[in-house]
């Protein structure tokens, strides 16, 4: 029988979800007892979401499903799943995640702790859930608290940040207090920008907000499914450049320490090859990539004055296409060895 008060609430906003979604409830079921419950806030989808989600909540107990009657987009929905939860923590994750064996368990351990908001770490795999790497998020890689309304903690975090998820990006690696949750607001401005949860993380800043990053894998990401990607590889890269230079920005200021290590964190994900790819692709598919967006956010990533912001600007520029094609096969071959050799 599910616990009036559980300890943790996992949260799944979901939209055309049901090719995934069963495999992330089995996953995440098989380990709850009376101390979790699990709820799926489903958008509108138009697939079989409902069909599957009748059938699940037949069988779990700890299950709850409610439909709303459109999309709201995922900042909208993830804050009205968030919106239904009792447990005392909420684990935001996504439909098409798989949690790991334990994880659960282990979060329970976590939260005894008291701290507002825990970051796990994750693994990166194909679309048929075939593992391919760790995902960082912090350097050096290991467990690390602190409160940013405190400055020098605070700086001491956003200097640790290797990934934009020591800036709350991923949701499904994400547990928070509901009380805190609850303490702040989507604002408006971000309330269609795919970062209204970080929004409003960060709106709790002064407010006094304790974070904690695990430093342990917790689930496996699903990759190659990635429904931004619908309006092409540079509006992609919009969302998340854009998104989160407003972020720092409007939070922290232009011109202040956690603002250039937001846009450091994003150099790290968007890198020059990165863009290259995107320049190719603007050639090859130019009726759903746009070439001077993808040049503007060049010119953001690398505002900061610096030598390697201007070699890569240049490199940018001047890289021929030709080049990228015949060296393309060579780079994807070393790119996973690279990888591991970067973050080890």
């Amino acid at each position: 029988m599910l616990n009036s008060c559980p300890k943790i609430t996992v949260c799944i906003p979901v939209y055309n979800c049901a090719e995934y979604v069963g495999l992330a409830l089995d996953s995440i079921l098989q380990q709850v007892d009376e101390r979790i419950e699990v709820i799926v806030y489903d958008g509108g989808s138009t697939d079989g979401t409902q069909t599957l989600m009748d059938n699940y909540v037949k069988t779990w107990p700890n299950l709850r499903y409610y439909r709303g009657d459109q999309r709201g987009g995922i900042d909208a929905d993830l804050a009205t799943c968030v919106g239904f939860a009792k447990g005392d923590y909420c684990w935001l994750f996504s439909g098409d995640d798989v949690m790991r064996p334990g994880a659960v368990e282990r979060a329970l351990e976590w939260i005894k702790l008291g701290n507002d908001i825990y970051i796990s770490k994750h693994t990166i795999c194909s679309k048929a859930m075939v593992v391919s790497h760790e995902h960082p998020v912090c350097q050096p890689d290991q467990k690390f608290t602190a409160n940013l309304a405190n400055a020098d903690e605070r700086i001491e975090w956003f200097q640790r940040a290797f990934t934009t998820e020591a800036f709350f990006s991923f949701i499904s690696g994400l547990i928070v207090r509901r009380e805190k949750w609850q303490s702040g607001e989507l604002p408006e401005a971000f309330s269609k920008s795919c970062w209204g949860h970080v929004a409003r993380f960060f709106g709790l800043v002064a407010s006094e907000l304790k974070v904690c990053y695990v430093g342990e894998v917790w689930l496996d990401q699903r990759g190659d499914n990635d429904s931004f990607r619908d309006k092409g590889v540079v509006n992609r890269f919009r969302i998340g450049i854009e998104g989160y230079h407003r972020l720092a920005d409007c939070y922290f200021g232009h011109d202040s320490q956690e603002a250039f290590h937001i846009r450091r964190v994003i150099r790290n994900e968007f890198t020059l090859a990165s863009f290259i790819f995107a320049k190719v692709q603007c050639k090859r598919k130019p009726e759903i990539e746009d070439r001077l967006l993808l040049d503007r956010l060049v010119r953001m990533t690398y505002c900061d004055k610096s030598l390697a912001g201007y070699r890569a600007r240049f490199s940018y520029r001047l890289f021929p296409y030709w080049l990228f094609l015949a060296i393309r096969p060579v780079y994807l071959a070393i790119k996973p060895l690279w990888r591991m050799i970067k973050h080890a």
